[in-house]
């Protein structure tokens, strides 16, 4: 099997053969059967007590379907000790709204429960960067704010990637898409769908509420953005850059929509808030090697910073981030 290790959390016992699949197939699984006579609380509490720190996917039966919508509902509003739910294969004729409504990846068991579940993992490999098994444990930790887990597990969600736009037309998402990959590169493998998140942002009036003196309102000045950069934008990434640095340097034609400098004002915007999607992630947070989220804490005692030096880390940290350093008299 891969290298990519999912965890399956069961309301309805062992999955069988889950494991049986050809050898480059998602996996290995880890099975995790819980009770579901426990409650809501009592699953909360199991759950943490496995300490799970890859990314893991519910499955429910024909009766489990409000609790399963309970425990979605706890565990992204930032349960302690859980982190990492990435899908639901759930044994019903259909997938319940409560858990449409979290935007969670869901299948339901039309044939084989296993299967299913093989199949949801991969989409999930596939569609979106993993958090690492080091950061997961910390975004799990009481060091790690309620509010702040909550957060990162939503973002740790992947993309739709039939995602319908809400705020842009599909052609102004199109162009978007391929903006953020000139401007935020992601790299081989899966990649956070910025464009997409970019675009409920706006939406949901999101964004951080600075514009430049003159331009409308973020969806006004996205759709009309993109409309104007769509009448230059060229194939190919080398004439890409070059529509994109005549951009930023206010000396690119943009018709009747937006005069050079509004456009150049827009792009602006628009390059720091596909950066500041990118950074949102809890991938991207481990990948440039940040700790600040898990310095708020719900442990008796507060969480900050012991160590406090240029290549050096705590003891909770993980351990690409340097070496370990001296805190409270403890040495080397």
């Amino acid at each position: 099997m891969s290298d990519n290790p999912f965890a399956v959390v069961s309301l309805r016992g062992d999955v069988p053969q889950l494991d049986d699949a050809p050898e480059d197939a998602i996996g290995p699984f880890r099975q995790v059967a819980v009770d579901a006579a426990l409650g809501a609380d009592g699953l909360i509490e199991a759950i943490a007590d496995a300490e799970i720190t890859t990314p893991w996917i519910l499955v429910a039966g024909p009766d489990d379907q409000g609790l399963a919508e309970d425990l979605m509902d706890r565990i992204l509003d930032g349960a302690l000790g859980v982190f990492g739910l990435a899908g639901a294969v759930l044994d019903a004729a259909e997938i319940p709204e409560g858990i449409r409504a979290h935007e969670v990846p869901a299948a339901l068991a039309t044939d084989d429960l296993a299967a299913a579940v093989r199949r949801l993992a991969a989409d999930i490999a596939a569609w979106g960067p993993r958090v690492p098994e080091s950061w997961a444990r910390i975004i799990a930790s009481s060091r790690t704010d309620v509010a702040m887990r909550a957060t990162l597990s939503r973002r740790a969600l992947v993309d739709d990637p039939a995602y319908h736009p809400r705020a842009l037309t599909p052609e102004q998402l199109a162009l978007l898409r391929d903006v953020a990959r000139r401007i935020v590169p992601q790299g081989d493998g899966p990649a956070i769908d910025l464009a997409a998140r970019l675009d409920r942002m706006v939406e949901a009036g999101e964004s951080d509420g600075w514009r430049p003196t003159g331009m409308s309102t973020d969806v006004e000045a996205y759709r009309a953005g993109l409309d104007a950069l769509a009448a230059i934008w060229m194939r190919g990434p080398a004439a890409q850059d070059a529509v994109i640095r005549r951009v930023i340097d206010g000396d690119a034609p943009s018709g009747s929509v937006l005069t050079p400098d509004q456009l150049s004002l827009w792009f602006e915007d628009a390059r720091n808030d596909l950066a500041r999607v990118w950074l949102s992630h809890p991938a991207s947070l481990a990948r440039v090697g940040y700790t600040g989220f898990a310095t708020g804490g719900t442990g008796p005692e507060p969480a900050g910073y012991l160590v406090l030096a240029a290549g050096e880390r705590e003891e909770w940290e993980p351990e690409e981030l340097g070496r370990l350093g001296a805190a409270e008299g403890r040495t080397e």
